[in-house]
């Protein structure tokens, strides 16, 4: 079977970023509580010259360039992301028409594209999707190319603000991928109608959280990413994918794993959450009981109730300081975690952002090891992939720059954030830092007929 995956990843994030200190400091909170409670240090901002597509384009020119691409390599582009520009028009004509100003009109041409949208697991979907093509003998050209590009804002003074961030990842797929490959089959889906925990209605940029209360949009993320779980695990034993041994829990294949990341606290919840269901019919469960007291009755709760009830999140928190629990996160996890920190919810981007971290942060050789893709979208779907390192996988770690272009940034002040945020800054009010990179220039006046028209320049 052709072996299919990532060939090559580039993570493109805003110039901009806020020191969540600062912003803590400004909304008389305890700094800790953001840094440490929530697990963002800082997050990046997109200043009013910079959109979804220009990211996205920015992300798939850097990677083009890097690794020698050329625009008769691809045969489609995928631009997958929940905060799109318009109800009608793909995303991906606005990138393709910037990369055009680059490497000539008509260049693209021959492509197919499309604008994917399940919230922040839309990038999960279309990076199995194009690998599937692959898998089919479909594909007409080397490669394809997903660019998962989103834009995370919170009304300010919210409880979320501290969440915010900015990112696109552009993922170049392909035959004999030299970064990691999809392991057939080994993928588990949860999929259910879920209204309360998220959403944008009607055009919205900011969103909406949580709108029923008591925490159930952090539930829906646990209970979604809990039932892709059980079907992972039902996937990996019905298929015999890793010849399993009796009794050897499916957790312990897993050497590595990127999640959806809206900051590190839910991170450290859903993979609490997921050893606690692989862990409760071991030997050493009788162990964490003695230490934290057995797990609470739910009898006549569904899942949403019980992971929303008081007496099973102080459970899991008492479950997360077990030194047994946090040697497996930062074993398994941690490394995914430090560029996160410093970008923010990036919504769809953010696994990769995650895979990214991994790679360039890990110390360990990773050649041949088993890493777990996590992804979740609200309303609601959570998806995981199992993936294999690919032997070839140093090519790629050495070109990786994320972290050190991320001590690059320029930090702005509370004041200049705020103003950005509510919109009171023109186009070009903000200079262009670092090159290259598209940059929004115009956006057509509502009544005109290039209402919405969205315009773009190549930095160089």
């Amino acid at each position: 079977m052709t072996k299919v995956g990532i060939d090559a990843i580039y993570i493109y994030t805003p110039e901009l970023y806020v020191d969540t200190v600062e912003l803590a400091l400004a909304r008389g909170e305890d700094p800790r509580h953001f840094t440490e409670g929530i697990g963002i240090s800082r997050f990046s901002v997109a200043p009013p010259n910079e959109d979804q597509a220009s990211m996205a384009a920015t992300a798939a020119y850097r990677l083009m360039e890097i690794y020698d691409i050329s625009p008769a390599d691809i045969f489609r582009i995928d631009t997958p992301t929940e905060s799109g520009l318009d109800a009608s028009r793909a995303l991906v004509s606005d990138v393709v028409g910037m990369l055009e100003q680059v490497y000539g009109k008509g260049s693209f041409a021959h492509l197919m594209g499309y604008e994917q949208k399940f919230a922040c697991v839309s990038g999960m979907e279309r990076l199995l999707d194009s690998s599937a093509w692959f898998a089919a003998g479909w594909n007409i050209r080397k490669y394809a190319l997903v660019l998962v590009t989103d834009i995370a804002k919170y009304e300010l003074k919210s409880k979320e603000e501290p969440t915010q961030g900015a990112a696109a990842a552009a993922l170049l797929i392909g035959s004999d991928p030299r970064l990691i490959e999809i392991i057939p089959k080994a993928v588990g889906s949860g999929l259910r109608n879920e209204k309360g925990d998220f959403k944008k209605p009607g055009g919205r940029t900011i969103a909406l959280v949580d709108t029923v209360g008591k925490g159930r949009s952090y539930a829906a993320y646990l209970s979604e990413m809990k039932q892709a779980w059980l079907n992972f695990v039902d996937a990996i034993k019905t298929n015999n994918i890793f010849n399993l041994a009796d009794g050897k829990p499916v957790v312990d294949l897993i050497d590595r794993a990127g999640f959806h990341n809206p900051h590190k606290k839910m991170v450290l919840s859903a993979y609490a959450s997921l050893l606690i269901h692989e862990w409760r019919n071991l030997p050493k469960w009788s162990t964490v009981v003695k230490k934290i007291g057995p797990e609470p009755n739910r009898e006549g709760l569904d899942d949403l109730s019980y992971y929303m009830s008081k007496e099973y999140n102080e459970f899991r928190r008492r479950f997360m300081n077990l030194p047994e629990f946090l040697d497996s996160f930062n074993e398994k996890i941690g490394s995914s975690l430090k560029a996160p920190d410093l970008i923010g919810n990036s919504y769809s981007a953010s696994v990769f952002v995650g895979l990214d971290s991994i790679f360039e942060n890990d110390p360990d050789d990773l050649s041949g090891k088993i890493l777990a893709l996590c992804g979740y979208g609200s309303g609601s779907h959570a998806l995981i992939q199992a993936t294999k390192v690919s032997a070839e996988n140093k090519f790629v770690r050495r070109k990786l720059d994320l972290m050190m272009r991320l001590r690059q940034r320029k930090k702005i002040s509370i004041e200049e954030y705020e103003m950005i945020h509510r919109g009171h800054v023109k186009l070009d009010d903000w200079p262009v830092y670092f090159k290259p990179r598209f940059v929004l220039t115009k956006i057509g006046q509502p009544g005109t007929p290039a209402e919405g028209d969205r315009e773009y320049l190549f930095h160089s």
